[in-house]
């Protein structure tokens, strides 16, 4: 099998860098219903977005909401927005200027690892909304 020109140069010693990841913690945000919001941190995430959106999905079903839509948190009036759910990530400055409800829990990869951990997710954001 013969050696690519990558893998012959590196025979020579040359020395090729990578680029460089982007550390930089990304939010996916999400408006459920209209006052609630969602934010997640997709920064090592295990699971794919699809799942991710499943268990936002999930989350609303459980908070009686109709509607989940996907949206930018800078966009967000945040005059309509009552309650925020963060899952694995710091508080935002942006939600703390404004009355709003801020509920901080694991990520959700942690919260899905099992079944037990989703039933005390649960469990604890409805003790969190009473």
């Amino acid at each position: 099998m013969g050696l690519s020109k990558y893998n012959k140069l590196e025979k020579l010693g040359f020395t090729f860098w990578t680029k460089r990841q982007d550390i930089e913690v990304r939010l996916q945000s999400y408006l459920i219903g209209e006052s609630v919001i969602a934010l997640s941190s997709s920064r090592a995430s295990d699971l794919d977005l699809n799942a991710r959106e499943r268990f936002i999905n999930s989350v609303a079903r459980f908070l009686n909401k109709d509607s989940v839509k996907k949206i930018c948190i800078e966009r967000v009036i945040q005059e309509d927005i009552n309650i925020a759910l963060l899952f694995g990530c710091s508080k935002i400055e942006i939600l703390e200027k404004d009355n709003i409800r801020i509920l901080s829990y694991p990520s959700i990869d942690e919260i899905c690892r099992t079944t037990s951990t989703k039933k005390e997710f649960l469990m604890r954001c409805k003790e969190d909304l009473i």
